[in-house]
Parts: C-alpha cells; sequence; structure tokens
C-alpha cells in the first residue's frame, strides 16, 4: 500500500491482443480501488492474465506462479488472482494444485471480480467463477496508450479448428452491438485517440449470428465515419471468412491500414483438412491475389504452425513453398503443441520433435531472407508514423509504425509520442526501419 493509502494492484499478461485488452478491462474495473503498478513485489494485488493456446505460454505461468510461492508467504495480506485462458481450462483443479490462489476468473466473467474481492475478504474463502456471466456492451478502461486503443467487437469463436483450446476456454461466438462499439470509439476519438484495433477471434464473422443486421465489412463503414480517428486495424481474420466484400471495403476506405494478419497455419491442403481449417491452400491463396490487386500496398502478415501431426516432408515442403510464393512482412511461426480436449490432442501420427525443430529452422531462414527483401524495399519512401515514444531498445530514438504496422525509429530529441510524422526511410534492420523526419 502507498503512502496515499491507495492499494497497489499488478497485471502479468501473457498471450494475445484480447487478453492486453482485457488486462486494461481488469485494470479499469478496479481504477477505483488499486494503483496500477509494473513491480509485482510491491502489490497488494498480482492478477496474472494466463494464455492456453501453446504449452509454452502455460508453462510461463506456472514457472511464474511458482517464483511468487515466496511472496505470498512473506506478505499474507497478498492477493493473487488467475485470469484468462488456463482459468477457464484448469478451473478448481487450478487451485487444487496452488494454494496460494486467492481467486480464479474465466474470460466471460471478468466483470465479476470486484465481487469477487469483496467476498474474499468477507470469507477469507477462495472465490472461483467461469460462469458466462460478463456484461459485454459497456465497461471501463485503464489503457496502456493515450493515442491507440484495443476495441473488443466479439468473444469466443464458432471455428473448432482441430489443434485449437479458444472454443473451450473462450466461448462460443458472441458479437458485440454495433451501437456500443461505436459509442465506445467515439469516445476514444473525443478523448484524442488517433488509430482503434478492433479485435475478435475471427471479426471476418461479426455479426454473423445476431439480427442486428451489420456485418463486419459495414461496421467497418461505420467505424470509418467517427471524425477524429484516423486508423483503423482489426485481428484476427479467419480465410474462409475474407469475402470480396470485406476486400472492397479495405479499398474503398483510407482509414482502414492496409495491413492484414491472415492465419494460413499450412500450405498443404492436405493437413489444413486435418487441422478443420475450413479452406484449401488454393483458396487461400486466390483471396491473397485478390487482396493485393485491391489493395497494392498492403502488408500481411500470418501464423504458422510446423509439426502438426501428419504432417509429412511433403506437407512441410508445400509450406515453404506456400511461404516463397505469398512473401509475407513477417510471420508467427510456431511448433505445435497438444491441447489437452482438443481432437489434434489424441491424434497418434505424432511428427517427432527434432524433425519439427529442424523444420522451425528451415522456415524461419527463408523468412528471414524475404523480410529482409520486403524491408529494404522501402528505403527511399516515405511514410507516416504515430510516433509510440522512445525505442525499447534505444532511449535516444522514437518508435512508432506506418499504416503497413511496420516499426519505425527516428533519431530526436523531441518527445513526439502520439504525433503523427511523416518520414523519409533511410535504412532497414531485420524487422523495423530507421526514417528521418520529413
Amino acid at each position: 500500500m502507498g503512502p496515499d493509502g491507495q492499494k497497489k494492484l499488478a497485471l502479468i499478461t501473457f498471450g494475445c491482443q484480447m487478453n492486453k485488452h482485457d488486462s486494461e478491462w481488469i485494470a479499469g474495473l478496479l481504477d477505483d480501488q488499486y494503483q496500477l503498478i509494473d513491480d509485482h513485489k510491491h502489490a497488494d494485488l498480482v492478477i496474472i492474465n494466463t494464455c492456453a493456446v501453446r504449452d509454452k505460454a502455460e508453462q510461463k505461468f506456472f514457472s511464474l506462479l511458482g517464483r511468487l510461492k515466496p511472496l505470498k508467504n512473506k506478505t499474507e495480506s497478498l492477493i493473487i488472482g488467475i485470469a484468462g485462458c488456463v482459468s477457464q481450462e484448469l478451473g478448481a483443479n487450478l487451485l487444487k494444485r496452488n494454494p496460494i490462489i486467492d481467486f480464479i476468473v474465466g474470460p466471460r466473467a471478468i466483470n465479476t471480480i470486484p465481487n469477487m474481492l469483496d467476498n474474499l475478504a468477507r470469507t477469507g474463502e477462495p472465490q472461483i467463477n467461469i460462469s458466462d456471466s460478463n456484461i459485454f456492451e459497456e465497461y471501463p478502461m485503464n489503457r496502456d496508450s493515450k493515442y491507440s486503443a484495443w476495441v473488443s467487437i466479439m468473444q469466443g469463436c464458432d471455428n473448432h479448428c482441430a489443434y485449437c483450446i479458444v472454443p473451450y476456454t473462450r466461448g462460443l461466438e458472441r458479437s458485440r452491438k454495433p451501437d456500443s462499439i461505436l459509442k465506445e470509439i467515439e469516445g476514444l476519438a473525443n478523448n484524442g485517440y488517433k488509430e482503434i484495433t478492433l479485435l475478435g477471434q475471427n471479426v471476418n464473422s461479426y455479426g454473423a449470428k445476431e439480427s442486428d443486421g451489420i456485418d463486419f465489412p459495414q461496421l467497418l463503414r461505420a467505424v470509418n465515419e467517427v471524425d477524429g480517428i484516423d486508423r483503423i486495424r482489426f485481428m484476427t481474420s479467419h480465410p474462409k471468412d475474407l469475402n470480396d466484400r470485406l476486400i472492397q471495403t479495405l479499398a474503398e476506405f483510407e482509414k482502414i491500414c492496409p495491413s492484414v494478419h491472415l492465419p494460413l497455419q499450412s500450405g498443404s491442403s492436405r493437413i489444413l483438412k486435418a487441422m478443420s481449417r475450413g479452406y484449401t491452400f488454393e483458396e487461400y491463396s486466390s483471396k491473397i491475389n485478390r487482396l493485393r490487386e485491391a489493395v497494392p500496398d498492403l502488408a500481411l502478415t500470418t501464423d504458422i504452425i510446423v509439426g502438426y501431426p501428419g504432417e509429412k516432408e511433403l506437407d512441410f515442403n508445400q509450406t515453404l513453398a506456400a511461404i516463397s510464393q505469398i512473401e509475407y512482412e513477417s510471420i508467427f511461426l510456431f511448433k505445435y503443441s497438444p491441447r489437452k480436449g482438443t481432437p489434434a490432442s489424441i491424434m497418434t501420427d505424432e511428427v517427432p520433435f527434432n524433425v519439427i525443430s529442424d523444420r522451425f529452422l528451415r522456415l524461419e531462414k527463408i523468412q528471414r531472407v524475404i523480410s529482409k527483401k520486403k524491408y529494404d524495399n522501402w528505403v527511399g519512401r516515405q511514410t507516416e508514423i504515430i510516433v509510440e515514444g522512445p525505442s525499447k531498445k534505444d532511449p535516444k530514438k522514437q518508435s512508432g509504425r506506418n499504416p503497413q504496422n511496420l516499426m519505425v525509429h527516428i533519431d530526436s530529441d523531441i518527445d513526439y509520442t502520439g504525433t503523427t510524422l511523416r518520414v523519409s526511410i533511410t535504412g532497414s534492420n531485420m524487422y523495423s526501419l530507421k526514417a528521418e523526419v520529413v
């Protein structure tokens, strides 16, 4: 507790942008009771927002929990809460394995955290809520940035890809009402925010199950009309739901950034079928071609899983060929890890770990060459960036992103944080650009 008597909250977040958004929601819910701090060693309340999508993220969480045990033993009043997908996945079993935990809350019960803390203080008993009880339309936020904001437009996923645990931890798809989304964005614009990112497990299917009659292209068009917002981003898209109306919307409206993250996962149509992805590589490639024809300056990123059960050398070579053909700006590359409860977890045709590691390195090597070429092509061009602040690696540099979502560094003694600058690209690194202010 600080000298002013206000208690301290430390939030530790693993995983995706949705988890980062949820952490801002948690901080907003507790804003009147707790001051948000970075160092969990000086906190009265530590909340870990967990990720269960891959084994590595889950193991990082358990490692952190082990390191918190001495702190909990030393400071009996310390409250430890667990949120996110691991909470939903393990529930009460998580508490049995780790008695230092004081409360467990699932992704769809975040709004109940203040009540859970009240009940904990009143009874002294650990609290668990993994129900579907969120009030999803209006919620307080304590945002990290003053110029760029996450805006959640939907929860959950209906796709049930064979390897993915998300439908089991975040539930089935539910879209937020468009009036609520637009109200939040208008409020952000009135408070000086310039950039918003629309979030969902599959934003392309926004509105598919609701009766409001507004789908994702229509929502983008409505957001484009909000005065004060200069940039609109969105993630994540599912290839099977990327249609020509959405492609035309991206081409038509300048506020929508020419940057799309479209997970491929594999270049083998046979593996894509085993993954239950709902498209072939040929269908995916055709959509990429239409996207690039409509939005010539488009930047593309993707997800790739290496070593999915049953992946043969032929399948992997097809993925290598796909990467070379499409030429993404960058890829998020993952070694397959089974998630308990998913269909893929009981597949028996496992790829040996040494083979997975070898394929990972081979693909990474090819992508590094492609990324270098893509970034080199920017040298000599001009672009606009919204400055995020000092570079994490070099405080003497200011960093920001251009519409294509590429990181750009400038040398400056002036703090341009939150400012839109026109810059000229003077050089390139592997995954960033160097520039000077025009």
